[in-house]
């Protein structure tokens, strides 16, 4: 069962940027309906992170939702503490991710369900094999990395900054960039011999 969520209202828009979170958050700290654009300006960034890292669409939106109903749930103690509310959101992301990939781990449904990558449908069939195909190889590649590397790179990939990656992971930003140095370094090794291959063949 899906976890439910307080609905925008009619009137409420998503925010650009995060300087307006401080006054957004004291707001929703308040009036708990007050959470609406808040929930607007992160539903899409929350979502791609969770359907990038569970690769199966209905998981990554019970995984976006549980996110948003226990940062809801957690929101009147939140206190920012130099650790923005975006990073303090990702953080709750990422640990449901992390609970959900160890279910899997234990209990493992069918690799093709896990496997999925449901393409756009806005490209023409052509754009979105090349994307899936494209997308298949990243994943691919981030599968041969350490998880420390691996959550740097996923996390880097949703936009965020070395600062909040810091948070989310509770390391610090030296090793944020030393994780994400060796990750591409055993990226590069990897795509190595295709590439001879590529030049051999060419």
């Amino acid at each position: 069962m899906r976890a439910s969520l307080p609905l925008p209202q009619p009137n409420a828009s998503p925010v650009t940027g995060n300087p307006g979170d401080a006054e957004l958050v004291r707001q929703a700290q308040r009036h708990p309906e007050a959470f609406a654009p808040l929930y607007l300006a992160y539903r899409d960034p929350i979502l791609n992170y969770c359907s990038y890292r569970l690769h199966d669409t209905a998981e990554a939106e019970d995984a976006a939702s549980a996110t948003f109903v226990k940062a809801l749930h957690a929101l009147p103690a939140f206190r920012d503490d130099g650790n923005s509310f975006r990073s303090w959101m990702f953080r709750i992301a990422h640990n449901e991710v992390a609970d959900r990939l160890k279910r899997f781990a234990r209990h493992p449904e069918s690799p093709l369900t896990l496997a999925e990558i449901l393409a756009d449908p806005a490209p023409s069939p052509e754009e979105a094999a090349v994307t899936s195909d494209a997308m298949g190889r990243l994943r691919a590649l981030l599968a041969i990395l350490p998880p420390r590397e691996r959550g740097v790179l996923e996390l880097r990939l949703a936009d965020l900054s070395s600062q909040e990656i810091a948070a989310v992971m509770k390391i610090s930003e030296q090793s944020v960039w030393t994780a994400q140095s060796r990750a591409l370094q055993r990226m590069r090794t990897a795509l190595a011999p295709i590439g001879h291959e590529a030049r051999t063949n060419g």
